[in-house]
C-alpha cells in the first residue's frame, strides 16, 4: 500500500497539469469509490485539494483510490508511474557530480549576481535621467539623443562587428596615481588559470603507467573531475571579476561628469580614475574595448581546461591498451571518454553563460554613457 500511494504521489503531480475536465473525472471517480466505503468515517468527494498540502482525510482518500482511478490517470496523462519513478533516480544517479559544481553556484560564491543587481540598479537610475532630459528637448533634439543611445546599445552588443575597430588613444587609459588597484586582476587570473590547467594534465601519461585497471579508472575520473570542478571556478571567478570591473568603469564615468559639474576635485580611491573622452560614444568604444579583452580572456581560460581534460582522457586511452584485460567489468556505467565529453561541454557552455553575464552587465551600461553631460 506504501508503494502504491508513492506512486500515487508522484502521478497527482502530473495529473494536476491536466487541467479540469481529468480533475473532475478524478473526482467522479474517487466519490463513487468513497461511497462504497463502509468503514473509516466518511470520505470528502474532492481528493485533489487546492491548497499547499492534503488533509489527513485526502491521504486516506489516497490511499485507498483503486485501479479504476489510476488507469484513468495514466490514460490521461499519459504517464508510467513506476518507470518514471526509476529512470528519474537513475538520472539523478548519473547528474550527481554535474549538479554540485555549476557555474550559477560558484557565480553566486564570488559575488556575481550583487554586481549585475548593482548594475541593474544604476541602469533603472540613469534610464529615468535620461527619459527625463529628453523629455524637455524639442522634438529634433529627442531624435539626436535616442540615436546617441541606440549608437551605444549597438557597441555594446559584442555580437556586433563596429567598424574601424578601437584606435588607441591617450583617452580611456588610467591616470597615474601612485595605486594601480585591479586594473591586471583579469590578466592575472588569466595567467594563474591557464597555467593550473595545464599542470593539472601535465605528466597524467606517466602516472597511470603501470597501474592497475581499477586504478586507472578511478584516478582518470577523479582527474577528469578536479579538471572541470577546478574550470567552472575560474570562469565564474573571472566572469565576476569582469562584471565588478564594468560596474568601477560605470562608477568612474558617473564620478568624473560630477566632478566636472560640481568642480569637486577629491579622488575616491575606490574608483578607476580613467582620463574619460567627452563624447559618449567614445567612452562606449573604450568600455566595449576592454569588454572585449574580458571575452577573450574568458575563452582562453575554457579553452586551456577542455585542452586538459583531452590530454587526461587521451592519458587514459593509452594506458588502458598496455593495462591486462582484467577488471573489465569494473569499467563505469559511463564511459571515460563519455565523461570527458560531458565535462567539456559544460565548459563550453560555461564560457557562453559568463559572456552573456558581461553582456548584461555592458547593457546596463547604455544609460549610463548615453545620460552623461557634455562638459
Amino acid at each position: 500500500m506504501e508503494n502504491f500511494a508513492s506512486g500515487a504521489w508522484q502521478a497527482f503531480g502530473s495529473a494536476l497539469k491536466g487541467g479540469t475536465t481529468l480533475v473532475h473525472k478524478l473526482e467522479h471517480s474517487a466519490a463513487n469509490l468513497a461511497e462504497s466505503i463502509q468503514q473509516g468515517g466518511p470520505v470528502a468527494p474532492t481528493i485533489l485539494e487546492t491548497g499547499k498540502a492534503f488533509t489527513s482525510k485526502g491521504i486516506q482518500v489516497l490511499e485507498l483510490v483503486g485501479k479504476e482511478t489510476m488507469d484513468l490517470l495514466i490514460s490521461e496523462t499519459g504517464i508510467e508511474v513506476e518507470k518514471n519513478s526509476k529512470g528519474a533516480e537513475q538520472k539523478a544517479d548519473e547528474n550527481q557530480l554535474l549538479e554540485e559544481v555549476t557555474f550559477d553556484r560558484c557565480f553566486y560564491i564570488y559575488g556575481g549576481p550583487e554586481q549585475l543587481e548593482e548594475l541593474g540598479a544604476l541602469s533603472s537610475h540613469y534610464a529615468l535621467l535620461f527619459n527625463r532630459r529628453k523629455g524637455k528637448l524639442s522634438i529634433e533634439q529627442k531624435s539626436v539623443y535616442d540615436a546617441k543611445l541606440k549608437e551605444v546599445q549597438q557597441i555594446f552588443n559584442l555580437s556586433t562587428e563596429i567598424d574601424g575597430g578601437f584606435v588607441e588613444s591617450d583617452k580611456g587609459k588610467k591616470k597615474e596615481t601612485g595605486v594601480d588597484g585591479s586594473s591586471d586582476e583579469i590578466k592575472d587570473l588569466h595567467d594563474s588559470s591557464v597555467s593550473k590547467a595545464a599542470d593539472m594534465a601535465a605528466g597524467f601519461t606517466s602516472a597511470l603507467s603501470g597501474q592497475a585497471v581499477t586504478d586507472i579508472i578511478q584516478r582518470t575520473t577523479g582527474r577528469l573531475e578536479s579538471l572541470h570542478s577546478e574550470g567552472v571556478h575560474r570562469l565564474s571567478e573571472m566572469c565576476c571579476s569582469a562584471v565588478s570591473q564594468l560596474l568601477m568603469l560605470g562608477k568612474s564615468i558617473i564620478s568624473g561628469a560630477n566632478k566636472v559639474q560640481e568642480g569637486a576635485d577629491a579622488d575616491d580611491d575606490d574608483l578607476l580614475n580613467i582620463d574619460w573622452p567627452e563624447d559618449s560614444v567614445e567612452k562606449a568604444k573604450i568600455i566595449r574595448s576592454k569588454a572585449q579583452s574580458m571575452t577573450v580572456y574568458l575563452e582562453a581560460v575554457s579553452n586551456s581546461f577542455i585542452t586538459g581534460i583531452s590530454d587526461v582522457a587521451e592519458a587514459y586511452v593509452a594506458a588502458m591498451k598496455g593495462a591486462s584485460a582484467e577488471c573489465h567489468e569494473a569499467l563505469p556505467h559511463t564511459s571515460i571518454q563519455e565523461k570527458a565529453n560531458a565535462f567539456t561541454e559544460h565548459l563550453r557552455l560555461d564560457q557562453t553563460t559568463s559572456v552573456g553575464k558581461l553582456q548584461d552587465g555592458l547593457q546596463y551600461l547604455s544609460y549610463v554613457v548615453a545620460s552623461m553631460p557634455v562638459a
